[in-house]
């Protein structure tokens, strides 16, 4: 009985460490966002167009998945448009405009 418990608490811890490093960046990203928009770091057209490059970057994420597996170039491809995002990103969100509320 013993054996049986601490066999399903050492499976459990590890089940629990493994879901502790996935983490979900889009909803941290998403909330980073509405926060710069709400305190008029970003404007409408400056929160689209980066909504409009979260999903050129989703399709060609998929389009890069679709055969199984992701070789160097896209890969390479896909890391190159996250940074593009986050330098947008950064870019509006310092650009010493303020919303007129």
């Amino acid at each position: 009985m013993k054996k049986i418990f601490f066999l399903g608490l050492i499976f459990s811890l590890f089940a629990v460490a493994a879901s502790a490093q996935q983490t979900n960046t889009h909803r941290f990203r998403h909330q980073r966002e509405w926060q710069s928009h709400h305190r008029g770091e970003l404007n409408r057209y400056e929160l689209r167009r980066l909504h409009q490059d979260e999903l050129r970057y989703k399709i060609a994420r998929r389009r890069a998945h679709r055969d199984g597996t992701v070789n160097r170039f896209e890969r390479r491809r896909l890391n190159k448009m996250k940074r593009h995002q986050r330098h947008e990103l950064y870019r509006f969100r310092h650009n010493d405009r303020r919303r007129v509320i």
